[in-house]
């Protein structure tokens, strides 16, 4: 089954009980994360906006951290709310289906960073059911954007 398909009105989002399953779980992860200085995963969320000046950096984050919260629990929103529909087949609007991606990069990153991945070979030295969930995840993104470049798969895909 192909998850996200283009359609007249936004992306069909078609989604099996075992996604459903895995994917529901990923607000509350992404929910759980703590602070930046002390949670890897939250710290690859806020990664310097200037790397060559620090106070800057940190002071853009101090600027703009609510809005960021604000923007990210609406995505986790919309994600939310697609997941509900998605076992029967919901059509999500370009912009909650970009709100979807978001989330699945979000989580992706966030769990890529709490497993240590963080350069090329990383992936190799982690446990299979790790390295299954982010190939998954990465996955996912992958048919989403596809999806919202308004391509159609000419295969089915499992992710």
């Amino acid at each position: 089954m192909i998850p996200f398909l283009p359609v007249e009105d936004g992306i069909l989002v078609t989604l099996t009980p075992e996604d459903l399953d895995l994917l529901s779980q990923l607000p509350d992860f992404l929910n759980s994360l703590g602070d930046p200085d002390n949670d890897p995963a939250a710290a690859r969320l806020q990664s310097p906006v200037y790397r060559e000046d620090s106070n800057a950096s940190d002071e853009w984050w101090r600027l703009m951290v609510d809005e960021f919260r604000e923007s990210r629990a609406a995505d986790r929103s919309a994600f939310e709310l697609i997941l509900e529909a998605a076992a029967a087949g919901t059509v999500a609007s370009m912009a909650e289906a970009e709100a979807f991606m978001r989330v699945l990069n979000e989580s992706r990153l966030a769990l890529a960073a709490r497993l240590g991945v963080e350069e090329e070979g990383d992936m190799e030295r982690l446990e299979e059911d790790d390295r299954g969930a982010l190939e998954y995840l990465a996955s996912l993104q992958q048919l989403l954007v596809i999806a919202l470049m308004g391509e159609e798969l000419e295969y089915e895909v499992e992710p």
